[in-house]
């Protein structure tokens, strides 16, 4: 008698987004706060005449730098875990370094800004002050590189398995920043064509790299093509992605050239905020709906409550409603010095 053949069945399951929507708010603001205290020590130690810029780049540094941790905190899902990369240390991980970092950083930023204000409303000098830049700009590198890396050693996705990563996500959030600074800047004047001009090098910078990127031969690359190949979405994204970016590059060679103007100003920090999120929703939550043990691909619907449009919209008026706090008690306090 013949045994009948044995039979057996896999039975893959779609995975769940491990990552939310909080992880991309996260990577937009600490990549423009990194870029900005990178600038603003530069301003301070080779510029000290563009105290105003400086002051600028401070601003924005710290309402970026205390959203963005808040926005990582809402990501781990089960925030009271934090103590335990204090209590058990893991060197050989990136995840810890970013305990270590991303506090100093904030922290520093905020002495940074304090000082700043007091030697503008006192008119005194601190010779501390010119180390916490430099130790400000230490912790921004350290950011920098753990926010990459964090992402770009998963070998488990290869379309992030690489260096070029981490470089989109800096010069990204680069011409971001100068698209920013370029609102507060006068509307004629040499700083403000440095600016586009600056922006204008980010945007060229992160188009050499996405090409580099998307045209080599590393494992990374390969994914990339074939994720552009087979998915309709990924496509549709890049497609955006693209369009967006020759309207940034546009607008920005335009100020680079005239100045700054308002009417494409605003128009171009819309854009190069858009551009910025964009490719951080792309590269982060779009990339984890290709599966990685099965055929299957994993949905993703972006919902309306704390996880999703709630999260987006809240983290930016949060940031939103910080600028506001932040700008007119610097002007109440001003006013205060002022009147004695």
């Amino acid at each position: 008698m013949v045994n009948p053949p044995l039979i057996s069945e896999i039975i893959a399951q779609p995975q769940a987004i491990a990552w939310l929507p909080w992880a991309v708010q996260y990577f937009f603001f600490i990549g423009i706060a990194a870029c900005g205290a990178l600038l603003a020590c530069w301003l301070h130690w080779r510029s000290p005449e563009n105290s105003r810029l400086e002051g600028i780049t401070l601003f924005l540094t710290l309402t970026c730098a205390i959203v963005a941790p808040l926005a990582l905190t809402a990501d781990l899902h089960q925030p009271a875990r934090v103590w335990h990369f204090y209590a058990w240390p893991t060197p050989w991980s990136w995840m810890p370094w970013g305990a270590v970092f991303l506090p100093l950083f904030t922290l520093f930023i905020g002495l940074w800004f304090v000082a700043f204000h007091l030697q503008r409303f006192t008119g005194r000098r601190f010779a501390l002050n010119r180390w916490i830049t430099v130790a400000t700009a230490l912790t921004a590198v350290g950011l920098l590189l753990y926010t990459g890396r964090e992402v770009s050693v998963v070998r488990a996705r290869p379309i992030w398995f690489g260096y070029t990563f981490p470089l989109v996500m800096f010069f990204s959030a680069l011409q971001t920043l100068l698209a920013l600074l370029m609102v507060d800047t006068p509307t004629t004047g040499r700083g403000s064509r440095m600016l586009g001009t600056g922006q204008v090098g980010g945007l060229v910078l992160l188009g050499i790299t996405c090409a580099v990127w998307l045209s080599g031969d590393t494992l990374s690359s390969s994914a990339f093509r074939q994720w552009l190949q087979l998915s309709g979405r990924a496509r549709s994204f890049a497609i955006i992605i693209l369009a967006v970016w020759l309207c940034c590059l546009t607008l920005a060679v335009y100020v680079s050239r005239k100045g700054t103007v308002r009417k494409a100003t605003i128009p171009g920090v819309v854009m190069a905020m858009g551009l910025c999120w964009l490719l951080r929703w792309t590269l982060l939550m779009e990339v984890q709906t290709v599966p990685k043990v099965n055929a299957l691909v994993n949905p993703y619907s972006l919902p309306f409550g704390s996880d999703g449009w709630l999260a987006i919209v809240g983290t930016f008026g949060l940031w939103l409603a910080l600028m506001i706090v932040v700008r007119e008690s610097m002007n109440w306090i001003a006013g205060r010095v002022q009147h004695g």
